[in-house]
């Protein structure tokens, strides 16, 4: 009937409103996951790239958003850019862990930024120090 028509699309029009706000939340929370791990610029390509590849994909089969997909796209390629006098140190610095559970989150880093600027000009006195 006519009635249980009309009930039946109030339902439908509900039902796909919420789960549109689903989706976007979960969107919004994928791309705040991305923005708080990688620089901006990185995260930006990343999301950039991921919405033009969902929708090549949505285009392809005529699907609507869907997050499952966002867990299988590839990362894409990514320009490497150049920095100018990058140190890398792995390092394991005995009692960090529990120093940084009793110490202050700004001497923490007042620590670590002494330590690797006393790592740079050991570097910098002698060359065969880093390869």
């Amino acid at each position: 009937t006519n009635r249980q028509s009309f009930i039946s699309k109030k339902i439908i029009e509900v039902l796909t409103k919420q789960r549109e706000k689903i989706l976007l939340k979960q969107k919004e929370d994928h791309e705040n996951l991305i923005h708080s791990i990688f620089p901006p610029a990185v995260g930006r390509d990343l999301i950039r790239r991921q919405t033009h590849e969902l929708s090549k994909v949505n285009s392809e089969t005529g699907c609507s958003f869907d997050h499952k997909n966002l867990g299988h796209m590839s990362l894409g390629r990514l320009a490497a850019q150049m920095h100018h006098e990058v140190t890398i140190l792995f390092t394991d610095i005995v009692g960090f862990t529990s120093m940084s559970q009793t110490v202050a989150p700004q001497q923490v880093m007042e620590f670590l930024h002494k330590l690797f600027v006393r790592f740079d000009e050991l570097v910098d006195r002698d060359s065969l120090l880093w390869k």
